[in-house]
C-alpha cells in the first residue's frame, strides 16, 4: 500500500479484463461470491482520502461542469432507453419524476433466476472493451477490512445482499462519445445473443 491512499493492487487501467495480475475477478467476499478486486476492501478507509492535486482538478474542472452534467445526462438516456430491452434479466436504475438526476454511472442489477450472473455478464462486457465496476461494497460488513468491526446489525441487510451479489455499473462519463457508446451497446446485444 502506497501512504493511505495507494492501490492495493498493481493492475493497471489499461490491462487486460482480468488485470495484470490475471485475477481481478477471482477474490472472494464471504463463503463463496467471486468479487471484483477493484472494490475489495481489505483496509477501513483505504483510498478514500482525496489527495491535494484532485482537489486542485477538481477546482480546475468547475467552469466545465455543466457540460458535463448535460454529457452524463445524455449518455445516461441512450443507455436506458437502449437496455430498456432487457428488463426481463436486468434491473435498471429508477428515480423520482421531480428529480434532475445528473447521473456518475448507469447502474445495473442481474435479476434473480436467469440464465447467468453478474460474473458472466461483467466478464463478457471487459472482454468487449467496456468498462466495468462493482457498485460499492454493497453489503460492507461482508468485506474483509470490515468482518470484526464492532457494530450492531438489524435484520438480514437483504437489499445491501443484492447490491454485493448482483448489481454493478457501466460509465456515462462525458468522454463517451457515439462510437463508445454504440461499442457499448453493441456488447449488451451480443451477450443477450448468446444467452
Amino acid at each position: 500500500m502506497i501512504r493511505d491512499w495507494g492501490r492495493d493492487c498493481y493492475c493497471g487501467y489499461e490491462n487486460p479484463p482480468d488485470g495484470k495480475c490475471g485475477k481481478r475477478f477471482q477474490w472472494k467476499v464471504g463463503d463463496d461470491e467471486i468479487y471484483d478486486h477493484r472494490y475489495y476492501f481489505t483496509e477501513i478507509g483505504y483510498n478514500l482520502k482525496m489527495t491535494e492535486l484532485q482537489a486542485a482538478i477538481g477546482l480546475a474542472q468547475l467552469d466545465k461542469l455543466p457540460g458535463f452534467i448535460e454529457r452524463r445526462k445524455r449518455n445516461f438516456k441512450v443507455i436506458y432507453d437502449h437496455l430498456k430491452r432487457y428488463e426481463d434479466a436486468l434491473l435498471l436504475p429508477t428515480w423520482s419524476p421531480r428529480a434532475d438526476p445528473s447521473w456518475f454511472a448507469f447502474p445495473i442489477t442481474v435479476r434473480p433466476g436467469v440464465k447467468f450472473d453478474r460474473t458472466q455478464l461483467t466478464r463478457f462486457l471487459e472482454r468487449q472493451r467496456v468498462e466495468t465496476r462493482f457498485l460499492f461494497a454493497g453489503n460492507i460488513l461482508q468485506q474483509p477490512g470490515y468482518r470484526d468491526i464492532d457494530c450492531r446489525v438489524v435484520g438480514g441487510l437483504p437489499n445491501a445482499e443484492v447490491v454485493l451479489r448482483r448489481t454493478f455499473f457501466v460509465g456515462v462519463y462525458p468522454g463517451l462519445d457515439d462510437a463508445r457508446l454504440a461499442q457499448l451497446l453493441a456488447a449488451f446485444d451480443k451477450f443477450f445473443e448468446t444467452v
